[in-house]
């Protein structure tokens, strides 16, 4: 997943630098590169938010783990 964002961060910043070089920012430019970087934004939220609920899974494990060893002990 981070080489396609990587990817679309490129082509993004390309467009962009192709767009301001050729003739300036025109309106449907603008929602190009918006949408792209709204995608983006997204799409990571969207990520951190899975890991953060992994992350709680794991906790919990840990803590389920750890008084499974103390029964044993």
């Amino acid at each position: 997943m981070l080489a396609l964002r990587l990817y679309v961060c490129a082509l993004t910043l390309l467009f962009l630098g192709v767009v301001i070089s050729n003739r300036g920012v025109g309106i449907l430019e603008a929602v190009v590169i918006t949408c792209a970087l709204f995608f983006l934004i997204i799409d990571v939220r969207t990520d951190l938010h899975a890991l953060k609920n992994e992350l709680r899974l794991l906790k919990e494990l840990e803590k389920q783990l750890a008084s499974l060893l103390q029964l044993l002990h």
